[in-house]
């Protein structure tokens, strides 16, 4: 843990940098992917309604009030879609900016505990966890999470070593924010770090410091444009009905419903189960290659802690474990809600592995990470043969690329860890890139709602359309003008009824069972889940899990 270790960039830390500038690119090359699942249509829904109407205030959903998450990040995206136009690039480019944020923020706080080897290790991890990547690809509101938590410890701790107006603003600015984009939950992670780290060691006077009540009132200050927002839009018009009822205050919500309503899934929105050890088996998966070194790394924090041997930092394990143990007393759980801790866990994590000697641990890391690569590689190459077969010469050649880096990585190792764990991050780019070059555009190809808004974009441009089922995913790439309503008001107003119909199933079946007369247009594969099935996986099988997705005019 020599804090004056070489540059990245020297000839020691070549491999490092090879495998960084992979793992960036990595996770920038999904940019372009269009959506394939609904969350990130619908966000870009609601920030596209803002940016064409310069309402900043109102969340709307085709013209509804919209009352479900914070405001922060569709301000971002309605910015984005300003400056370079309604696409999926703009929509993604922000949170990959804010998760890049959480990179930088993670090497510099590993940095300034443990030195340049054990930070760049740190970075190395947080770019190759399975999860981190796939957001970054299916894109949702961590990521700005991701960026604001980290850049709001780090300057809270910078605030907590020397009182510094800057470091104060920054830090408010971040977390007003953090709370602004998923609510005031995330004061959590942030304030358990810096009072974590006063208290374990032994500073409890520093925590009534006043420098923190002025923190605590810029962040409210720095919130209130969501509070105006939510209260222009909600408390001043209790006539409007949201969740089936009126009388709705949105500063509640904000401050209350939206977080302990979930917590307790007695709130607007519920989840139907919840299971104590979610969060550890999701982490398995979302934290992979590196979880189980992280439950390793996390135990051996503890046990250290529990026998009260000093540690340079208490930040991440008051931050990241105390969150995580809230997380799995929810009873309203999703699995991307641990991305958002990753950064803590990916320095917990590198601590260990900087630490290693040629010992029982060292074997440990060795017998861990190559089962774990084997079980990956293994996937990999049986998902390539089930999956998409017919795409064997990219497979092939990022197989061969993946050989030249391993061979590379094993040649002139510095340290005793680091081939072991280049491989592992090698593993993680090569699973990562055949996702993104193979497996994602495929699953997209059975999005019958995009086939379907890119078809007419292609043959009936600026047509008006009707819309018999609501697809976010349609709304958003269709670039005609759409009237989204059911099928009895479309047969019953003449200037609905001659134009081509968007239709899905159920729609095709009302139609039947009316015995009304139709034709197709056009009609495309859907796969109507967001989950994919094992059935779907199996290419042979795939045909029994599809549905139609239709374009019709009616006789």
């Amino acid at each position: 843990m020599d804090s004056t270790a070489a540059s990245i960039f020297s000839s020691q830390k070549r491999p490092y940098f090879i495998v960084l500038l992979l793992a960036i690119v990595l996770n920038v090359a999904g940019i372009g992917i269009k959506f394939f699942t609904d969350d990130g249509a619908l966000y870009s829904a609601l920030a596209r309604s803002m940016a064409q109407s310069n309402n900043f205030t109102d969340l709307l959903y085709h013209g509804a009030d919209w009352l479900d998450k914070p405001h922060f990040p569709f301000w971002i995206i309605a910015i984005s879609f300003k400056i370079f136009g309604i696409n999926t690039i703009a929509y993604k480019l922000p949170a990959l900016l804010f998760f890049f944020m959480s990179v930088v923020y993670t090497y510099k706080l590993a940095k300034k505990f443990y030195g340049d080897e054990t930070a760049l290790i740190a970075i190395l991890i947080l770019l190759t966890a399975q999860h981190s990547v796939m957001s970054n690809t299916d894109v949702r509101a961590e990521p700005y999470i991701m960026g604001l938590l980290m850049g709001a410890v780090y300057h809270f701790y910078k605030v907590k070593e020397h009182t510094s107006i800057a470091d104060i603003l920054l830090a408010s600015i971040f977390t007003a924010c953090a709370v602004m984009t998923k609510g005031i939950y995330l004061l959590i992670p942030i304030g358990a770090s810096i009072i974590g780290d006063y208290l374990f060691k032994g500073n409890i006077k520093g925590v009534f410091h006043w420098k923190w009540l002025l923190s605590f009132i810029l962040v409210v200050i720095f919130t209130l444009p969501e509070i105006y927002s939510v209260y222009t839009q909600f408390d001043l018009h209790p006539e409007k009905v949201v969740f089936g009822r009126t009388g709705i205050s949105g500063i509640h919500w904000f401050l209350w419903d939206s977080q302990f309503g979930r917590f307790n899934n007695n709130g607007y929105i519920t989840n139907t189960h919840g299971d104590k050890l979610f969060f550890v088996h999701t982490l398995l998966w979302a934290f992979a290659p590196w979880a189980i070194l992280l439950f390793y790394a996390l135990y051996a924090t503890i046990r250290k802690m529990v026998k009260r041997i000093a540690q340079p930092e208490y930040l991440c394990i008051s931050g990241g474990v105390l969150l995580l143990l809230i997380f799995s007393l929810s009873k309203f759980q999703l699995p991307f809600y641990t991305n958002i801790l990753f950064p803590f866990f990916a320095i917990i994590t590198a601590v260990f592995i900087s630490s290693l000697k040629v010992d029982a641990e060292f074997k440990f890391f060795k017998i861990a990470q190559y089962i774990i690569t084997s079980l990956l590689l293994v996937a990999v190459i049986a998902l390539n043969f089930v999956f998409a077969p017919e795409c064997w010469p990219v497979f092939t050649v990022l197989i061969i690329g993946f050989i030249g880096l391993a061979i590379y990585i094993y040649k002139k190792p510095t340290q005793v860890y680091q081939p072991v764990f280049l491989f592992t991050c090698a593993v993680s780019v090569l699973v990562n890139a055949y996702l993104i070059t193979v497996a994602y555009p495929i699953i997209v190809d059975y999005r019958g709602d995009l086939s379907a808004a890119e078809y007419l974009n292609q043959n009936y441009p600026q047509q008006k359309v009707s819309a018999a089922v609501l697809s976010n995913t349609f709304d958003f790439y269709y670039k005609g003008q759409i009237t989204y309503t059911n099928l009895d008001a479309i047969l019953k107003t003449d200037s609905l009824k001659s134009r081509i119909i968007v239709a899905d199933e159920k729609a095709i079946a009302e139609l039947n069972a009316k015995e009304i007369t139709y034709k197709t247009v056009k009609a495309f594969q859907d796969f109507p889940h967001e989950n994919l099935s094992l059935p779907f996986i199996i290419k042979k099988k795939r045909a029994t899990t599809l549905d139609q997705f239709y374009l019709i005019k009616i006789r």
